[in-house]
């Protein structure tokens, strides 16, 4: 008992000496202590709330599934949802995933600046979600899926739907009128009208692959204006033949059937059905920009 307090008073004052040293008073020490209490009681607050906002979000996934309702409304609904969380995911905190998705891909430089947000909080989601027992990965999928989306948007079509529009001008209703009586093309046809009023062409990456894979097939080709004009745009600014061979075009359609569509549905995604995603993409997005940049 005796050595115990002996030790305590000569912790004391060891403690009084480097205070004393450093030039401090007590007054200066529990406010230091009493910040780093607050720092810390910011931080668990913080990771709590993140923990509150992935549950929901699981929970909207899950209600959304079940939901009597067009397949293209859940997955824009469930985007608004994901946007929400990428609102709320401190920068800080994405640093590490940002670095892991930078070293993935070979053509990170390229991507669009929207696609280098999409996927370093698809790895935030996949590290998070795997705290929770059971876990529905769709959110992580559908993250993928908005960034390769994101890249044929930007780097396609969206490009060439505002030139089109530029190029037609008040002639434009006119050109498109045979591809609006066409059930193939006609998709195509009312994306580019809209487009003329918003200015912000709106495809999702089922449609964007299904109006390629109708450049490969001659008739459907002669058949339609808009597919014609499309096709000449590819072969003038892509490299068309690697862009739109039969073998990328299939890869494309299994991820849109594969990982895409089954996030929408009551399908449960599991951990292996999200590494898996996660370990096609940058193969998948590294190719596109490969025929796009080069």
């Amino acid at each position: 008992m005796k050595e115990d307090i002996l030790y305590l008073i000569d912790t004391v004052l060891k403690i009084r000496s480097e205070i004393e040293t450093q030039g401090m008073d007590i007054k200066d020490i529990f406010n230091e202590v009493e910040g780093l209490k607050e720092a810390r009681m910011r931080m668990e607050s913080k990771i709590d709330n993140i923990s509150v906002q992935i549950s929901e979000l699981l929970t909207g996934f899950k209600d959304l599934k079940g939901e009597v309702r067009n397949f293209e409304e859940k997955i824009n609904l469930m985007n608004l949802k994901l946007s929400r969380i990428e609102q709320n995911i401190d920068s800080n905190e994405l640093e590490d995933f940002y670095a892991l998705s930078q070293s993935s891909y070979c053509n990170w430089d390229v991507l669009d600046n929207l696609t280098r947000k999409f996927i370093p909080v698809a790895e935030y989601l996949f590290s998070k979600l795997q705290k929770f027992n059971d876990a529905d990965y769709s959110p992580v999928i559908l993250e993928l899926c908005r960034a390769i989306e994101n890249e044929f948007l930007t780097k396609i079509f969206k490009k060439y739907s505002l030139k089109l529009i530029e190029k037609k001008g008040r002639n434009l209703n006119a050109f498109l009128l045979v591809d609006q009586a066409n059930q193939k093309t006609k998709i195509f046809a009312k994306a580019i009208k809209k487009a003329i009023r918003t200015r912000n062409p709106e495809f999702t990456l089922g449609q964007m692959n299904t109006i390629l894979s109708l450049l490969k097939n001659e008739e459907e080709v002669r058949n339609s204006p808009l597919l014609k004009d499309l096709n000449h745009f590819i072969s003038n600014e892509y490299d068309a033949v690697r862009l739109l061979h039969i073998d990328y075009i299939s890869k494309i359609n299994r991820v849109v059937n594969d990982f895409r569509n089954p996030s929408a549905h009551p399908e449960f995604m599991d951990l292996s059905k999200a590494q898996e995603c996660k370990d096609i993409m940058p193969d998948r997005i590294d190719y596109l920009m490969d025929c796009v940049t080069a």
